[in-house]
């Protein structure tokens, strides 16, 4: 039984990488991946990643409101950027 689950698992990876690569392709013909909106985008991405991994690190006590205020800031702002390119690049 476990080999099927890291058989699908395996399986649903690929299939990720195939979609990814279409993405991808799709970006770089519509000229969106060379936009400035495309990289502050994901770069507030990154951010709000790497903040919360060392939120993650911090005990319970040492994060206060204001990392919290952080993120969902970085949070949004992200999603306004998302939400220009849509609008800027339609699919």
């Amino acid at each position: 039984m476990g080999w099927l689950l890291v058989l699908a698992w395996v399986s649903f990876l690929f299939w990720r990488v195939k979609r990814a690569k279409e993405n991808a392709a799709e970006r770089r013909a519509s000229g969106e991946s060379n936009s400035a909106l495309y990289w502050i985008g994901s770069a507030l991405a990154l951010g709000v990643l790497a903040l919360s991994m060392y939120m993650a690190t911090l005990k319970p006590g040492e994060i206060s409101g204001s990392w919290w205020l952080l993120v969902v800031a970085l949070f949004v702002a992200t999603l306004i950027v998302r939400r220009a390119l849509r609008w800027r690049y339609p699919h």
